[in-house]
């Protein structure tokens, strides 16, 4: 296990080697890239919190900022601050409230799109994390990211655990759906890079990162993200009906 010194938790060996190749593609001089790392599973499982606990390690590796005020519920912040900042780390958290209808070309997700097509150059290193992979757009599913982090309870009780899918699985895992309309996580997981990750989001956990991530603050800015939605789409709506009446 490697320790996060900061508040002492740990994380798997060979997680942790994944990690470490995608900060030096980070931090090298030349050529100028990012990492994109997608953590994927159902509502509740812990994206948020292996999320964060990732992020701290990067922050302690790499001398980045990382707390609350890099977790972005809402996208449209997010693309803002990686259009305006180099070298940070950022986490789009709730990418599923953008594609709920299952359509993998909303106006967002063709906008974040965009932006990862451009923003290489600038150093981030960018978390996605996704509710269900068949949701979203090939490019953000298995052409941009490096790897992707399945996190799951086993026996549905037994939350925090995780496989890892390599990026050249990855494009697998997705033809594998398109052909089976299953989501065939363990036949393209990496045998070696799996196990369980520590619940440092929960103030019963004694490593737990909350003295650093101001919980509260984060779970305003995810309710404000939700409420936003519902208005976007109506002020989109009535644009549209706008210009079809003065056509």
């Amino acid at each position: 296990m490697v320790i996060v010194k900061k508040f002492g938790y740990p994380l798997e060996n060979r997680l942790v080697e994944k990690i470490d190749l995608m900060i030096k593609r980070c931090i090298q001089k030349n050529p100028k890239r990012d990492a994109v790392l997608n953590i994927e599973g159902a509502e509740g499982e812990g994206k948020t919190t292996l999320s964060v606990a990732i992020g701290y390690y990067i922050a302690e590796k790499t001398g980045r900022v990382f707390n609350h005020t890099r977790i972005f519920p809402d996208v449209k912040k997010m693309m803002e601050f990686l259009q305006n900042t180099e070298e940070e780390i950022a986490v789009w958290d709730e990418p599923a409230l953008y594609a709920l209808s299952g359509d993998a070309n909303t106006r967002i997700v063709r906008d974040l799109t965009r932006l990862l097509m451009m923003c290489r150059k600038k150093r981030h290193f960018i978390i996605i994390n996704l509710t269900y992979f068949n949701k979203f757009n090939e490019y953000i599913v298995w052409q941009r990211p490096l790897g992707m982090i399945h996190v799951y309870s086993r026996r549905n009780i037994q939350a925090g655990r995780f496989v890892y899918i390599r990026k050249m699985n990855l494009e697998n895992l997705w033809r594998d759906w398109k052909r089976t309309q299953k989501r065939n996580y363990k036949k393209w997981a990496s045998l070696g890079i799996r196990g369980r990750f520590p619940d440092v989001l929960n103030p019963s956990y004694k490593n737990n990162v909350l003295s650093d991530f101001d919980l509260d603050a984060y779970e305003k800015a995810k309710d404000e993200a939700i409420q936003s939605i519902g208005k976007e789409e109506k002020s989109y709506l009535r644009n549209e009906l706008h210009k079809i009446k003065y056509k």
